[in-house]
């Protein structure tokens, strides 16, 4: 058996604290299968599932399942754009001032390198079905180090909430969660080759490889040696371990309600109006069907039995009549009235796709958007979902690139460094981060136009650093670096500049005057 990293303990121990982590995932699961039930019903897992089963059966009104999917573009698209550079690695606070240009400098060549292989991986593939997890309320995607495909040091698996075991943080983000799930024996060695393999299990294997067992993969932070350890448990066996200075299973929430673990996102939130809207439109298709297909009356001379009378679109009620002079056939009046389920339900759908953040910038129909009102609509996207976009960056961004830039390093394709806000820190490149440097910058324009108003230019230059202001003006736009000079960079063309015009001048001196 695999040795127990120290600080652990003993696989009863370990044991011991999944059992705590299921009984908190049983607690919520009756409340995450009704939510993705309605929502988005193809990724609920949690029942007993087959391939191709058909999991939308008592779905009637899709405003939920479209706008979950859209929440998760929207914030995918915000945060983390494909094949875009939506971060870089900058100098920490640590960092002296004077050697923070320098550094900088040095970092993005190693920014280009986590983009290359981020962008030539399977992370916009998995991160897609994860944020889906978030409008749930919790997603989670694991980091690997990526064996199979050179183009990339990264491979990623996103964690579907039904085999998401959280335990419960002292404080701050998920630290320790569990991963229970079903594997083929014969995958076991191929997805943990070191795997210390028992005698019964290795029967299994060699019998059928086919067959699938659980298996316990716990990404557990030892607050003995400050690391993270992986444990893979079958039974009451430990087949594999080992650690990590950085958390590679990550679990980030939308909003959270004090003392829960998991996440409550805008499906949960949105529960009561989705289920309403829902039923509204089941009751409103079943009347429009007795509408258009009518019930009728029938004579009959039998013995009336309202027990096994079906009304229903075309149906025909028999009723006795002793009167030979009414018609055979008659339409039942029906009752019920659709404006008011019209009305009803088209306040609820506004509703629900507002919580899903569900075309922000209005629909395709209206009218044009100039590009100052789209920014005024994304920064006031920003200010609705500010505190749980907020929660992104920290709970998922962040240990996410660190993730990957330990990765990196340990593959020796970037320079060692530390992502811990000393050393290097993560600068927000994404058009959200982009929607909140604008408003910087069109505070600091209002700033300046307001002064020139009152302070003469040569007074204006001696109070505003006006040198400094095309560097900061390039930063909060989002403008290459490398397009703006640097300090010494700029005073060496100033120097150039000056020679050239005193050349000039010295030239124009050395002319001889007309008619001489």
């Amino acid at each position: 058996m695999a040795d127990i990293p120290k600080g652990l303990g003993s696989i009863a121990k370990l044991l011991k604290r999944f059992s705590a982590a299921e009984g908190r995932y049983n607690i919520w699961r009756s409340l995450h299968q009704e939510a993705m039930d309605y929502s988005t019903p193809q990724r609920e897992t949690f029942t007993i599932q087959t391939e191709g089963q058909r999991k939308n059966h008592f779905i009637f009104d899709s405003t939920a399942e479209e706008g979950i999917e859209q929440f998760a573009s929207r914030i995918q698209s915000s945060l983390m754009p494909s094949w875009q550079q939506w971060i870089n690695l900058t100098a920490g606070t640590d960092i002296p001032e004077e050697e923070k240009e320098a550094t900088d400098k040095a970092l993005k060549q190693s920014t280009d390198v986590f983009f290359a292989n981020l962008n030539h991986s399977n992370f916009d593939t998995e991160i897609t079905p994860s944020l889906i997890d978030l409008g749930i309320g919790t997603g989670a995607i694991l980091v690997e180090e990526n064996d199979f495909n050179e183009s990339s040091a990264f491979s990623f698996t996103n964690i579907p909430l039904a085999e998401l075991y959280i335990e419960k943080p002292a404080r701050g983000s998920v630290k320790s969660v569990w991963r229970k799930q079903k594997v083929e024996v014969g995958n076991i060695e191929v997805t943990w080759p070191d795997a210390d393999i028992p005698a019964e299990l290795q029967k299994m294997i060699d019998k059928d490889p086919n067959a699938e067992v659980d298996i316990l993969n716990g990404f557990l932070f030892n607050s003995t040696t400050k690391l993270y350890d992986q444990v893979v448990i079958w039974q009451k066996h430990l087949l594999f371990t080992q650690s990590f200075e950085t958390k590679r299973l990550i679990v980030f929430r939308w909003s959270l309600t004090p003392g829960e673990a998991y996440g409550r996102g805008p499906a949960i939130k949105k529960l009561p109006d989705i289920r309403t809207a829902n039923k509204i439109v089941e009751l409103t298709l079943g009347n429009a069907a007795l509408q258009m297909s009518g019930v009728y009356t029938g004579r009959s001379d039998g013995i009336f039995n309202p027990n096994t009378v079906r009304i229903a679109p075309g149906a025909i009620i028999p009723v006795g009549s002793n009167e030979t002079s009414n018609p055979s056939l008659r339409p039942l009046p029906l009752s019920g009235n659709l404006n008011i389920a019209d009305n009803m339900l088209e306040g609820m759908r506004e509703s629900i796709r507002k919580a899903f953040f569900a075309s922000p910038l209005g629909e395709f129909s209206d009218p044009v958007r100039s590009a100052t009102e789209q920014s005024i609509r994304n920064q006031e996207f920003l200010k609705q979902s500010g505190a749980s976009i907020g929660r992104q960056k920290t709970e998922l961004i962040e240990p996410l690139v660190a993730a990957c830039v330990d990765i990196l390093i340990s593959r020796g394709k970037i320079p060692q460094l530390k992502v811990d806000g000393k050393e290097v820190t993560i600068k927000q490149n994404s058009p959200l981060a982009n929607a909140e440097d604008l408003e910087t910058f069109q505070n600091t324009n209002l700033w300046l136009s307001t002064l020139a108003q009152y302070i003469p230019p040569e007074v204006l230059a001696l109070k505003v650093k006006i040198e400094e202001l095309p560097a900061k003006f390039a930063a909060q736009l989002g403008v290459d670096p490398t397009l703006v000079r640097s300090d010494a960079e700029a005073q060496k063309v100033g120097q150039q500049v000056t020679e050239a015009a005193g050349q000039q001048l010295q030239g124009g001196a050395n002319e001889p005057e007309p008619g001489v």
